[in-house]
């Protein structure tokens, strides 16, 4: 898939899907799989994504960065991905306008791919016959009677209902970050743990321990990741992704890695000191490994 992350440029004959893609949930997996199904008949089939400068998701939460979206589309995705930059001096662009210049204009649609249930849908089927481009529309994928959103999953994760939000998703949730340098303290224990940032605008799921794997280098690592504040640790507010990968000794400060979130343990309990951390976690290992031998 090649991916793009500058408008700047001109395409013609594509087949183009619309939609925020956030989360790349089941919902937008139809529009995906029918974009790549119309692509076919020889259009280069590209979804559209909107990347918005962080002072416009200030109080806001995203389900999927960029980098995220990249990496769960590479597989069984579409020709292209393009990463639109969204910013305060093109926001508030009418959508019609967004249509001509950028669709149609710039990325040359024949064929636009979208949901029924779009916030857009009225205005991309007027301008359909504007334009002159043929618009495919998906169901709606439903969940539990309800059509699933980046809303509903980003409530389930709130909740601590993982499983219901993967499930929604059609993915482990993901987190892609950089491995920070932090206290080191787990390895006087012999617990060194990877401390993944992430931007503060990224959803997180209920504080608590879980059951991960991560995509080190094209290696897959178990690991026991703690998501949420530190109580045994100290006192400080902040909230960390610290991943206790097992099995695995590499030195990976300042290299990307992908975190995929399988299955909550337990929530966030304070010990006494670390040693009764290390009793414990050495319980919860043995409790994940069986379960994440299964992916």
């Amino acid at each position: 898939m090649k991916y793009i992350n500058d408008i700047d440029f001109k395409m013609d004959n594509t087949c183009v899907g619309f939609g925020d893609f956030d989360g790349v949930h089941s919902g937008h997996r139809a529009v995906i799989d029918k974009l790549r199904e119309v692509s076919v008949r020889g259009l280069t089939s590209v979804v559209l994504s909107f990347e918005y400068d962080e002072p416009l998701l200030e109080g806001k939460k995203i389900l999927a960065t960029e980098a995220e979206k990249r990496y769960l589309l590479e597989k069984n995705g579409p020709d292209v991905m393009v990463s639109y930059k969204v910013n305060a001096g093109n926001k508030d662009i009418p959508v019609i306008g967004f249509i001509g210049e950028v669709l149609i204009g710039r990325l040359g649609a024949k064929v636009i791919v979208s949901g029924s249930d779009s916030k857009y849908i009225g205005v991309l089927r007027e301008c359909a016959s504007i334009y002159g481009y043929t618009l495919v529309e998906c169901e709606t994928v439903l969940y539990e009677s309800g059509p699933v959103t980046a809303g509903r999953i980003t409530q389930e994760m709130e909740a601590g209902r993982l499983q219901k939000a993967n499930e929604m998703l059609g993915h482990p949730y993901l987190i892609i970050g950089e491995v920070l340098h932090g206290k080191a303290r787990g390895r006087t224990v012999g617990m060194p743990t990877a401390n993944i940032g992430y931007p503060s605008y990224k959803q997180l799921p209920e504080h608590g321990v879980y059951g991960t794997l991560s995509d080190i280098g094209g290696k897959v690592v178990k690991g026991l990741t703690n998501i949420g504040r530190r109580p045994s640790d100290d006192n400080f507010d902040y909230v960390s992704v610290e991943a206790f990968l097992l099995d695995f000794s590499d030195d990976i400060y300042g290299k990307t890695i992908t975190l995929e979130i399988h299955v909550h343990i337990r929530g966030v309990i304070k010990f006494n000191n670390l040693e009764e951390v290390k009793l414990q976690v050495n319980k919860d290992i043995v409790s994940i490994r069986a379960f994440l031998d299964k992916y």
